[in-house]
């Protein structure tokens, strides 16, 4: 006797012709209708649980104890139920599951495309994290690495984006580009994003967003030097960082105020800004370009900067002034550097502000903030002495400083 088992029907050998065709036609009947519900999950926005139950012929019971690890599902079952979460593209809403268990709502904060330890981005995440500890909200903490050109399905997105619901808002810092923006929406996760460091995004008016004027600052910390007296005044840092960019523009908007010609050193020579402002240096002073100050686009190379004039003797500020951006601790603590201090914290505060309005009010959009800077005047500036002076102090070292290197770390310095 053969028997044949599919779908729960049971028939012996003399009916086995016939009923294998009745089986076979109800499974394409099966088939072509989980094909067409399919088909209108997919223009009808995201899969959901019943979605995956009816696709693959099961109640909706089954599919939660697949999706949370039970072993009660029978093999066959199973596999039917994974295939169709595979097909359906469908993410679990842990967000619903967490809110089921009363839960505490949960921010998502991803670092992109910087160094776990900047310490700029550091003092963001505190921010964050002081207001959150205040709203009785989680902060999940992630590091992204992508670039530009990468096609949004290969993000390496955090589980806490990938699985929908998870994180009810993503707070973005560090580096990001457009394709990420695009990936969030496609997603609809909700999402607010430092903007000094959104590099080519081209959005029509400026909403979700906190960030600090960088032009504004810059205009003011030139106009500080200027009015010490400086005509000569080097701008340092990459143009094509759209941070850096602003500043420069910053600065040079002051300059041209008082008819003075910017001169600026624009281009990356290293990955470590230290370097930059070390190599841009004995450049400047290996050329004999005139020079009594130097703003630079942040503090890394403002300490590159002063280092260089350190180990060629010549002396700050009374020889040549320089000015930061960031008010980042560095090694030179006696002195201290004149720069722009940018309040990280309260830029990190106001993004998770931002973002538990925006998950208490989906439907809502919110204004750009602005933070404010401010000068921090300490003991790198002073009116300018003799420019000859210095420029030929500078001419007779530069052949010996040509192959120094700066030191590996800051300790180097103390």
């Amino acid at each position: 006797m053969h028997l044949l088992v599919r779908r729960g029907i049971v028939v012996v050998d003399k009916e086995f012709p016939y009923a294998l065709h009745q089986i076979f036609l109800l499974e394409m009947n099966v088939q072509t209708e989980m094909n067409r519900h399919k088909n209108q999950i997919a223009s009808s926005g995201p899969a959901t649980i019943k979605d995956v139950a009816i696709l693959s012929g099961v109640s909706v019971g089954s599919v939660s104890n697949v999706l949370n690890g039970r072993a009660s599902v029978k093999p066959a079952v199973r596999n039917r139920i994974v295939a169709a979460i595979e097909q359906l593209d469908y993410r679990p809403n842990r967000r619903a599951q967490n809110l089921a268990k009363n839960s505490t709502p949960v921010l998502s904060f991803i670092l992109s495309n910087r160094d776990l330890h900047d310490p700029f981005h550091s003092r963001i995440l505190e921010g964050v994290s002081r207001r959150c500890d205040a709203t009785d909200f989680y902060v999940l903490f992630s590091k992204l690495s992508y670039g530009p050109d990468l096609p949004i399905q290969n993000i390496p997105l955090p589980p806490a984006v990938r699985a929908r619901g998870m994180a009810e808002c993503v707070v973005l810092a560090g580096t990001n580009y457009p394709n990420l923006i695009e990936a969030l929406e496609q997603r609809g996760v909700p999402y607010v994003v430092l903007a000094n460091n959104l590099v080519g995004d081209k959005r029509e008016s400026p909403v979700d967003q906190v960030r600090f004027d960088d032009t504004a600052a810059a205009q003011e910390a030139t106009r500080y030097l200027i009015k010490m007296g400086h005509r000569d005044i080097w701008y340092i840092g990459d143009t094509s960082l759209p941070w850096f960019n602003h500043r420069y523009e910053g600065y040079r908007l002051a300059m041209q105020e008082k008819g003075l010609t910017p001169r600026a050193q624009t281009a990356a020579i290293s990955d470590d800004r230290f370097i930059n402002g070390f190599r841009y240096t004995s450049s400047i002073l290996k050329e004999k370009h005139p020079l009594t100050a130097i703003f630079a686009g942040t503090d890394e190379i403002a300490y590159g900067c002063w280092e260089f004039l350190q180990q060629e003797s010549i002396s700050v500020p009374e020889q040549v002034s320089i000015i930061g951006f960031d008010d980042q601790r560095g090694p030179y603590k006696g002195l201290g550097l004149t720069t722009v201090r940018v309040e990280a914290e309260t830029i990190g505060d106001r993004l998770a502000e931002m973002a538990i309005n925006k998950v208490r009010h989906p439907e809502r959009h919110y204004p750009e903030v602005v933070i404010p800077t401010q000068l921090v005047k300490r003991g790198t500036c002073q009116p300018p002495t003799s420019q000859r002076s210095t420029i030929l102090t500078a001419g007779t070292r530069h052949q010996r400083a040509r192959n120094k290197l700066p030191p590996k770390s800051a300790a180097d310095l103390m």
